[in-house]
């Protein structure tokens, strides 16, 4: 366990997220997140929390934050407290996740379908479904196709079975244990 934020630089992210919350409290932690996350708090320009607890030694080692929007870097921190979610859950960022699955950053979305699959966001299936019918990115919709494995209802089914058709042998292969795990979590075939 990581005893102060100076030590959070160097530490692994889900090691961070753990000391974070349990030196700001698992709540706030979360809603800090969920506040980057959507947009309402800019990490840069916020003096709530140590950033270097979302972000570690990237805070430090890529240059001024100021200067990330004109690197192209500005949607790091939304993919960090996305990522620090995934390791420090709480229901109060439930919104938060949602609205990140819509995110023009591939990176948000990932992170927050794969939020929706570990902790079984169900009111998050609608964007999951969308994201795997429609995203670009491959890897998004694999993690949207893996939480909807595990909160997509029928209404989603659509979704999934047109996955399966995807050109990306990754996606294809996520949309069949997709199908698998809906048939057999809701105990009847999707076809």
């Amino acid at each position: 366990m990581i005893p102060d934020v100076e030590d959070a630089e160097s530490a692994t992210p889900q090691d961070r997220a753990r000391a974070a919350a349990q030196a700001l409290g698992t709540q706030e932690l979360a809603h800090w997140c969920a506040e980057i996350l959507t947009g309402e708090l800019d990490l840069v320009d916020q003096d709530l929390h140590d950033p270097r607890w979302i972000a570690g030694r990237a805070w430090a080692a890529w240059g001024d934050p100021a200067g990330w929007s004109s690197r192209g870097l500005d949607h790091w921190p939304r993919t960090w407290a996305a990522r620090t979610l995934l390791h420090a859950w709480d229901p109060v960022a439930m919104s938060a996740v949602i609205s990140g699955l819509r995110d023009e950053a591939w990176r948000v979305r990932e992170m927050c379908a794969k939020i929706a699959a570990r902790y079984e966001v169900v009111s998050a299936a609608p964007e999951c479904a969308r994201c795997a019918q429609s995203d670009a990115v491959p890897r998004v919709r694999v993690a949207a196709l893996r939480a909807l494995a595990v909160v997509g209802e029928i209404e989603q089914v659509p979704a999934v079975l047109s996955a399966l058709h995807h050109e990306d042998p990754s996606v294809v292969r996520a949309a069949e244990r997709a199908v698998d795990q809906i048939e057999a979590r809701l105990d009847r075939p999707l076809s």
